[in-house]
């Protein structure tokens, strides 16, 4: 988490202008690879929430485990809240080359055994599992906007040259 708070210091984009075309090339694909894990993180959480509170529905109907489990396609093959295609930038399909971690750890709400665990979590627990990772998501998507905003700032730069034929 601490390279990417100095990604998003605007220290680093200060005299982007002066800067080589390859250490330009450089920043914009540090950038991108922190920008894919932390929308690879983000949807793992979203993947999550949407599991969880499926299995919400599911107690409050009184319906078996095997029915959650039947259902998974259906859950994680709906859509609602996220960017549609042609406002998202393209991910990667492939794991993300950088690994993300938070000094208190949160990066286990997306790798930890909750799921694993669904049928034993009490009604209060699995509540909680879900407001965290809905504060978790929250922080990724803003941190996730702000990395597409230095993104934009480095591509503009790279562009401007090659159009100035300076590439």
């Amino acid at each position: 988490m601490e390279r990417i708070r100095e990604l998003l210091d605007p220290q680093y984009r200060a005299g982007i202008g002066e800067r080589t075309l390859d250490d330009l090339r450089i920043m914009k694909q540090e950038c991108a690879d922190y920008e894919h894990a932390v929308s690879y993180a983000r949807r793992l959480a979203q993947a999550r929430i949407e599991i969880l509170e499926a299995e919400q529905g599911r107690r409050a109907r009184g319906e078996s485990v095997e029915s959650l489990v039947a259902a998974l396609p259906d859950i994680l093959g709906a859509e609602p809240g996220r960017s549609s295609a042609t406002s998202a930038r393209l991910a990667a399909p492939e794991t993300p080359a950088v690994e993300l971690r938070w000094p208190d750890g949160r990066e286990e709400l997306i790798g930890d055994m909750t799921l694993a665990n669904l049928p034993a979590l009490d009604d209060a627990a699995l509540a909680a599992s879900v407001d965290r990772l809905r504060e978790f998501e929250r922080e990724l998507s803003d941190v996730r906007r702000d990395l597409h905003e230095v993104l934009d700032v480095i591509e503009r730069e790279i562009a401007t040259r090659q159009v100035a034929g300076a590439g």
